[in-house]
C-alpha cells in the first residue's frame, strides 16, 4: 500500500486497493481514509469507473454487513461530486432504512456529514445545520478516528457558509478565522484554501471589497498550486462577484468567462447555473439586456433539466426585471407570475410547520440526552456543544421564519410595481390612491416583521434607537384604525404637545395600537371616550422616562383578572382575546427599561399606563 500515497490516478488507486473483488475491513478503511479527504481532487472521468468497481465489490459485501456501511458512504460521496444531491441521500437513507437506522455513532456522523453536504446543495438550510451539527459534536470529542479530521473541517466550513446564505456575516468572518487557523494546524491545503476563500466572501458581505479580494487572491493563488480544479471555478466565481460589486463589469465577465468554462468541462451543472445568473445580472447593470436575458435563459434551462427550484426560482425573478426594463412588460408579467407560483410552493406554511415539529423533536432529544449526561459523565462536553447548536438553529430558523413572512409581502410590492408601469398614466384617482394605500401598509408590515425579529434578538443586533414625533405616530395609527373609528364614532381626547420619545416606530406604533384597539374592542354601550395622556416620570439610573396613560370608559377588567391581563395566551380580556396583544405591549415596554400596569373597574373604564423612554 506504500504506492497508494503516491497515486495521483484514483482509478489506480483503487485497483491497488482491491484488485479483484475480494472484501476485507481493512481494505474498505484504506479505500475510505483514500478517496473521502480526496473526494473534490478526483477528476470527473474517472468517477464512473470508480463507481463500477466499487458496485462490484459492494455486491461481494452483502453478506458482510460491518463493511457495507463505510463503501455506502464512499459511493454516495462520488455521487455527490456528480452533482447528483437527491440520488446521493437517497443512497444514504435506503441503508439507513434497511439497518433501521445507523446505530454506530462513528457512522452516523460519517452519514451526516454526505446528508448535511447535500441539504445545503439543495437549499434545505436547516436540514443541513442539524446534520453537519451531529458531524462536528462527534468529531469534536473523537478527532483521531479514521479521515475524522476531514468530515471536521468539511462540517465547520459549510455552517459558516450557511450563516452567509442567511445574511450572518460577521459570525461567518469569526467562524472561517477560526477554521484558518484550524486548518493551518493540520497543514490541509484544501481547507486553507477553502478558509481563505470563506473569509474573502465574509469581508465582501460586510462591505469591505479590498479585504475581500485580498484573500480571494490568496486563495486563487493558493487553489492553483493544490490542483483542486472545482474550488478554483469557485473562487474566480467569487472573484466576478466582487469586481461585480465594486462595479468593474469588464474584470466581473472575465473572472465569471473563465469560471463557466471550468465548471461546464467539470459537467458542475448546478455550479454553471449559479455563473449564468451572475453574468446576467452583470449585463443587466451594463443595460446590455439581450445579452442579459440570453445568460439568464440558459440558467433557466440547465435549472430546469436539473430540476433545481430554488435556482429556477431567482431566474424568473431576475429575467422579469431584465424583460421590464427591456420594456418587455408582458413576458415581465409573465415570468413574474411564474416566479410567484415557485415562490409560494417553496414558502407553503407547511414547511414552517413542519419546522417547528422538528425543532420540538430535536429539544425532545435533548432532554434524553441530558439525562445520559448524568450516567456519563465522560460525554459531558460532547452533549453540551449539542445543546449549544441547537440554539444557533433556533436563532437561524427565526431569521428563516422572517424571511418566509415577509415573501409575499415583497411580492405583492412587486406586482403593484409591474401593474402601475404597465398601466401608466391610465389610473384615476381612487385607483392611486388604492395602489397608495398597499404600498404604505406593505411597507409598514415589512417593517414591522424586521423589528419584530430584532426584539427576538433582544441582546444580540436590536437596531439603534430613534426620535420618534408622538403625536405624528398617533396620528398615523389612527389613520389605520380609521374605518374602525368612523363605525363607533368615540370622542377622542389628546394631551396637546405629546413630548417625543426614543425607540423603533414600528415597535412603538404596535404597542399604542393594541391598547388603543383595546379601547374600542371592549366598549360598553355608552359612547366611547378615549383619553391619552402623558406625564414625566424618572426611571432607572436617572434616565428620565414619560409614563403615558390611555384611559376608556368601556367595560372594565374584574379584579381577579387584572394580574394576569398581561401574561401571554392569558384571554382575559374575554372569550374572543388570546391575550398575544397586551403580552406583546409588555414585551416591548420592558425593552426599553419600563413598565406597564392597568387601573380598572367593572362597568366604570379602564386605564392602561405605561412608561417609555423621553428624547434626550
Amino acid at each position: 500500500m506504500d504506492k497508494l500515497s503516491k497515486t495521483t490516478d484514483f482509478r489506480e488507486g483503487v485497483e491497488l486497493i482491491f484488485p479483484d473483488d475480494s472484501i476485507c475491513s481493512n481494505k474498505v478503511k484504506a479505500l475510505a481514509n483514500f478517496l473521502v479527504p480526496r473526494i473534490m481532487y478526483i477528476p470527473f472521468d474517472q468517477i464512473k469507473q470508480i463507481k463500477e468497481k466499487l458496485s462490484c465489490v459492494e455486491t461481494t459485501t452483502e453478506q458482510n454487513g460491518d463493511d457495507l456501511p463505510l463503501l455506502y458512504l464512499v459511493h454516495a460521496f462520488l455521487i455527490y461530486r456528480q452533482g447528483q444531491y437527491e440520488q446521493a441521500l437517497l443512497r444514504i437513507k435506503d441503508y439507513e432504512c434497511k439497518k433501521n437506522n445507523i446505530k454506530d455513532d462513528f457512522i452516523r456522523a460519517c452519514y451526516s456529514t454526505i446528508k448535511g453536504a447535500c441539504y445545503r446543495s439543495l437549499g434545505q438550510k436547516e436540514n443541513a445545520l442539524t446534520a453537519f451539527h451531529i458531524t462536528t459534536g462527534y468529531f469534536f470529542a473523537n478527532p483521531d478516528q479514521a479521515f475524522a479530521s476531514y468530515l471536521y473541517h468539511l462540517s465547520l466550513y459549510h455552517i459558516a457558509e450557511i450563516n452567509a446564505e442567511l445574511g450572518n456575516y460577521e459570525t461567518m468572518l469569526k467562524q472561517q478565522e477560526k477554521f484558518l487557523a484550524l486548518s493551518q494546524s493540520s497543514g490541509n491545503v484544501d481547507m486553507i484554501n477553502r478558509a481563505l476563500n470563506g473569509i474573502g466572501r465574509a469581508y465582501l458581505g460586510l462591505d469591505d471589497y479590498n479585504n475581500g479580494l485580498k484573500y480571494l487572491q490568496l486563495a486563487e493563488k493558493n487553489s492553483s498550486k493544490a490542483g483542486n480544479i472545482p474550488f478554483i471555478a469557485k473562487n474566480q466565481h467569487d472573484m466576478g462577484i466582487v469586481y461585480f460589486k465594486m462595479k468593474c463589469y469588464d474584470d466581473a465577465l472575465a473572472y465569471l468567462n473563465k469560471a463557466l468554462k471550468t465548471r461546464e468541462n467539470y459537467k458542475l451543472g448546478d455550479a454553471t447555473i449559479s455563473s449564468h445568473i451572475l453574468m446576467g445580472r452583470v449585463y443587466l447593470e451594463q443595460a446590455n439586456f439581450e445579452k442579459a436575458i440570453a445568460a439568464l435563459k440558459t440558467a433557466k434551462s440547465i435549472a430546469e433539466d436539473l430540476k433545481i427550484i430554488k435556482k429556477l426560482c431567482k431566474i424568473y425573478e431576475i429575467l422579469s426585471t431584465a424583460y421590464e426594463k427591456n420594456n418587455k412588460l408582458d413576458l415581465a408579467l409573465s415570468c413574474y407570475k411564474k416566479f410567484h407560483t415557485i415562490n409560494e410552493n417553496l414558502n407553503d406554511v407547511k414547511s414552517i410547520q413542519k419546522e417547528n415539529e422538528r425543532v420540538r423533536e430535536t429539544n425532545t432529544k435533548l432532554n434524553q440526552q441530558k439525562n445520559i449526561i448524568g450516567q456519563q459523565k465522560a460525554k459531558i462536553e460532547v452533549y453540551a456543544s449539542r445543546l449549544v447548536e441547537v440554539n444557533m438553529q433556533l436563532q437561524n430558523f427565526a431569521s428563516i421564519a422572517a424571511h418566509d413572512l415577509k415573501a409575499p409581502i415583497r411580492i405583492t410590492n412587486n406586482f403593484v410595481g409591474l401593474l402601475s408601469r404597465k398601466h401608466k398614466g391610465k389610473w384615476d384617482d381612487d385607483d392611486k390612491e388604492y395602489i397608495s394605500f398597499i404600498t404604505t401598509n406593505m411597507t409598514g408590515l415589512s417593517r414591522m416583521i424586521d423589528d419584530l425579529l430584532s426584539l427576538s434578538k433582544l441582546n444580540q443586533d436590536l437596531p439603534p434607537m430613534k426620535t420618534i414625533n408622538t403625536r405624528k405616530l398617533l396620528d398615523e395609527i389612527l389613520n389605520r384604525l380609521q374605518s374602525k373609528i368612523e363605525e363607533i364614532k368615540p370622542e377622542i381626547v389628546i394631551q396637546d404637545n405629546l413630548p417625543n420619545i426614543l425607540g423603533h416606530e414600528s415597535l412603538i406604533g404596535q404597542l399604542f395600537q393594541n391598547l388603543i384597539d383595546n379601547t374600542l374592542k371592549y366598549r360598553s354601550e355608552a359612547i366611547p371616550e378615549i383619553q391619552i395622556s402623558y406625564s414625566p416620570t424618572q426611571g432607572l439610573e436617572q434616565q428620565k422616562y414619560i409614563t403615558f396613560e390611555i384611559k376608556d370608559n368601556g367595560l372594565g377588567i374584574p379584579d381577579y383578572l387584572q394580574e394576569k391581563v398581561f401574561e401571554l395566551f392569558s384571554g382575559s380580556n374575554g372569550e374572543d382575546s388570546n391575550g398575544i396583544g397586551l403580552a406583546t405591549c409588555k414585551k416591548i415596554v420592558s425593552n426599553y427599561g419600563g413598565n406597564i400596569w392597568v387601573k380598572s373597574k367593572e362597568r366604570i373604564g379602564t386605564s392602561m399606563f405605561f412608561s417609555l423612554l423621553a428624547e434626550k
